[in-house]
This record gives C-alpha cells, structure tokens and sequence, in this order.
C-alpha cells in the first residue's frame, strides 16, 4: 500500500509500537501516528473561516505556553527512551502523548510562520474557545481506532500521511516566510505556493531518509 511504503521511510513500523484498528496495524508507530495526526487536526481546525490568514495564526501568550506544555510529555518519554526508560510503556498512552505533542507543534510552528510573514507580535489573552475546540478535535483519532471497520483504519492511515505530509510542509514554509516578509500576492500565486510546499513534503518524505543514507557512506 503507498500510504505504508511512503510512511515507512520516516517511522520505524514496528509491529509492537503500532495501534491496531479493525485488526490491521497501522503504517505508522503509535508515536508518530500522535504527532502526524495532531498537527493535521490542528491545520484543520485552524483552517476556518474568519482565522487571520489562511492555515496559520498569532497565537496568544496563554495557547503558546500551553502548546508547549502540551509537547513536554511526548518530549520526555523519547528521551527518555533512549535511556532505556520510557516514560509511558503502552502505545495507547505513547498515542495519546503524542496526538497533544502534534497539536502543540503546529500552534508553536505555524505561529512562529506567521510571525515570520507578517511581523506581528502574538496576541496577550488566551483564546479559549478555539483551544478547547481545537484540542476537543483530538477525540476524532481514537474513535477511529476503537471503530471495528476497515475502512476506519484506512480512513485513519490515509489521515496519519496527510499528517506527515503538513508536517513537513509547515516546515520548510517555516524559512520561507522569512523570506516573504510582508510580500503581498494574489490568492493563485499562495496556492502555488502551497501546492510546491505539499509536494516538496511529499519528496522529502520520499527520498529523504535514502538521501541521508548515502551521505553516511561519504561523510567521514
């Protein structure tokens, strides 16, 4: 499945670490299905009308600490896992850990983005409404995993590779907003844009990993 091969570049896949929905294991380990998927349910819901500025937004200070708090557990249990220590021993709590991992990445990176474009400072009071509606949003991947069909569990894989794809979009929009400080272009030359950063993700996820492969071969 092509949703599996692309999936298995970036994440280890192993059996053990993956959630199980309709008994078919998931592309991706519990881990970075949380995070892909947390950062698309964010992109999703901020993606509304009336947001300032389509896909991204200036987070308050109250969102921003939160956010980063939100990462904080998922942080610890990878390091300290390479310690030999996990933090949390069941995929469905590593899941859980990393679904808010995801949603904190995006409010941090995307406000970081629009900081970068537009040279506003993030706003002082913290918006509930969209905090608690957005993170309300998190419930949607574990109802997919407790459902017993397959076409939740493909419904689910599918979604976890948008996951990435975001990801890796916001990423390298991340620099390039710095360098389109406070240019101002028409709607069709912004979804060209957006079109580049989805298949320049799509690449990277791609061929990435077997790029870096080799150049462990040639760097001393």
């Amino acid at each position: 499945m092509v949703t599996g091969e692309l999936l298995g570049e970036i994440c280890h896949q192993l059996p053990a670490r993956c959630l199980v929905a309709a008994g078919v294991a998931m592309p991706a380990c519990a881990r970075c299905s949380g995070i892909y998927l947390g950062v698309l349910l964010g992109a999703a819901f901020y993606a509304v009308p009336g947001r300032r500025r389509l896909f991204l937004h200036y987070p308050s200070r109250g969102a921003a600490a939160l956010a980063a708090a939100a990462t904080a557990p998922c942080a610890a249990d990878m390091f300290l896992g390479m310690a030999g220590h996990p933090l949390f021993a069941g995929n469905g709590a590593r899941f859980v850990a990393s679904l808010f991992a995801g949603w904190g990445a995006w409010i941090l990176l995307a406000g970081a983005a629009t900081w970068l474009r537009w040279g506003v400072a993030p706003e002082r009071r913290l918006d509930f409404g969209h905090v608690v509606g957005s993170l309300a949003a998190l419930l949607v991947p574990g109802l997919l995993v407790a459902t017993p069909r397959p076409a939740a569990a493909r419904l689910f894989a599918a979604a976890t590779l948008a996951g990435a794809v975001t990801f890796y979009a916001l990423l390298n929009y991340v620099p390039l907003a710095l360098f389109l400080h406070k240019k101002r272009y028409r709607v069709a030359t912004g979804l060209v844009i957006l079109c580049g950063l989805a298949a320049l993700a799509v690449a990277e996820i791609k061929w990435g990993n077997a790029f870096f492969e080799r150049v462990k071969f040639i760097l001393p």
